[in-house]
């Protein structure tokens, strides 16, 4: 009862932010939009929506390499396009837990370090979007309220990535003395302790130069790809904005995404229309043709890939919820109420 009470929350939260999205579009405009758009164009974006998995799944191994080096690229691929599809279907953001629970399970990697990896992968977007972000309002000035408020996000940004990163090098140089501490305690405090030592593990590819080099590298390639689909897909809708002004909207589309709706639906359509009319001066009706066409060109390849890999791989939806349900209990085991050894290694 608790779970679907959690996904009609997504689903009216999803309607809410539609409407908001739709009001003040007038509908003649917003069909004779879509129906101007390129069919092509959008296919294309798509496309290389899609392709930017790639990059991120390269990103990965070299995360997870200190752990595990010899996992394959298909595992790790496979993984993350379920991630999204749990994502993009489910409300609550659960494919963050199906990734690295699925590739945990599948390749016996210890919890610990997938869920460190993705921690640290998180914060790598974070840090390629503010990068990208600078490169493109240093490219195309934006002033007023507008140019504020990006600001006080990239501010917020860096402060999040300078401290993960400060926090990272600090949890390497003390791992062996916090080990040598948890292992004489009992109850939550070892737990927690065990936790945060295998989330260190899984960031020690932050602390290895030539790693770091390797995961900034795929982290700026894979949104270099995300927004060159992005500019794409937006001519496509009939709404010229040049390359600069896709690189300026990242950070608002990467909120929109995080709105906890099945798909990101309504959060990424608002965000759309936000970056394309509220800072480019982009008409109301092509930037909402925009948001609808681009949300389709950005989650349609992935639903469809991902269940594609959920009959090959012999997954069932059943098997992605006990996997999300089971790294939420690494957050019990922190507390205490489960037992911390289960956040060794499987066996």
């Amino acid at each position: 009862m608790k779970e679907i009470s959690k996904y009609l929350l997504g689903f009216a939260l999803a309607a809410i932010l539609l409407a908001f999205f739709l009001r003040g579009v007038d509908g003649a405009g917003l069909v004779e939009a879509l129906r101007g758009a390129s069919f092509a164009g959008i296919v294309l974006a798509a496309a290389v929506n899609l392709a930017h998995n790639v990059f991120r799944t390269w990103r990965w191994r070299s995360l997870l390499a200190p752990v595990r080096s010899d996992v394959a690229f298909r595992p790790m691929f496979v993984a993350i396009i379920v991630g999204f599809l749990t994502t993009w279907v489910l409300p609550g953001r659960l494919g963050e837990l199906v990734r690295p629970a699925l590739l945990s399970t599948r390749e016996r990697i210890p919890i610990g370090p997938c869920l460190g990896s993705v921690v640290a992968d998180r914060i790598l977007d974070g840090a390629a979007i503010l990068l990208l972000f600078a490169v493109g309002a240093w490219s195309t000035p934006i002033g007023g309220a507008a140019a504020e408020s990006l600001r006080g996000a990239a501010v917020v940004m860096v402060i999040v990535v300078a401290t993960f990163l400060a926090g990272s090098v600090v949890a390497g140089s003390f791992r062996g003395a916090i080990g040598r501490f948890v292992e004489g305690r009992r109850g939550a405090l070892r737990g927690l302790g065990r936790l945060f030592l295998a989330v260190a593990e899984g960031t020690e590819a932050l602390r290895r130069p030539r790693l770091l080099g390797a995961v900034a590298l795929h982290s700026v390639l894979a949104w270099l790809t995300i927004a060159a689909g992005i500019w794409i897909g937006v001519r496509a809708s009939g709404a010229a904005v040049p390359f600069p002004a896709v690189l300026v909207m990242l950070p608002i589309l990467a909120f929109g995404v995080a709105v906890p709706t099945p798909g990101g639906t309504g959060g990424y359509h608002l965000a759309m229309k936000a970056g394309l009319a509220g800072l480019f001066g982009v008409g109301e009706a092509s930037a909402a043709a925009a948001g609808i066409l681009m949300h389709l060109a950005v989650i349609v390849p992935v639903i469809v890939l991902g269940l594609v890999f959920l009959r090959t791989e012999r997954v069932s939806w059943h098997d992605l919820l006990v996997a999300a349900r089971g790294l939420r209990d690494v957050g019990s085991r922190a507390a205490g109420r489960v037992s911390p050894d289960a956040l060794e290694e499987p066996r």
